[in-house]
Parts: C-alpha cells; structure tokens; sequence
C-alpha cells in the first residue's frame, strides 16, 4: 500500500501512462473534453501505481480493465444526444 500512496512519477513514467492514456483514446474515439477521458487518465494513474509500471504492462492492464476495455467503449457509441432521453 505504501507504493501506491507514495509513488512518484518522473518524465519516464509520466511518458508511459501519457502514450497509454492517448492509445486508448485514440482506440475508442473519445475526445480530450470529454468527462470520459477524466474517469479514464485517474483510472490509468492508478493502474500504473498498482504495478503496471512498463507500457506492455499497462497496457494489458487497460485491456483487462472492464470499465476501460468494454463499458467506455460502448458509452462512446451511444450518440450524445440519445445518452440524456429515457426509455
């Protein structure tokens, strides 16, 4: 536990989660404005301080990741002005 409260993050690491963060916009089409977006990059910060410290690695976390791999990827696919209207 104390890793992941204290971890640090130089320009290495913050390369590594910055390149995942993008590949996984990128991957679903999210943009950079969307509240999405916010949800994933914490997501991601804390999937590199569980461990996931190279870029396969986090990767593969992502991937495993349900929120991230399929739940964000079906939100992006619902048209914004459909995603407010009930059912």
């Amino acid at each position: 536990m104390r890793d992941f409260v204290n971890a640090t993050f130089g320009s290495v690491e913050l390369d590594i989660i910055s390149q995942a963060l993008e590949e996984w916009r990128t991957s679903i089409g999210i943009d950079r404005a969307a509240p999405e977006y916010e949800i994933a990059a914490a997501t991601v910060v804390t999937l590199f301080r569980e461990g996931n410290r190279s870029l396969p690695e986090l990767q593969a976390a992502i991937s495993a990741h349900q929120w991230l791999s399929r739940d964000a990827v079906e939100m992006a696919k619902v048209p914004v002005h459909s995603a407010g209207k009930a059912s």
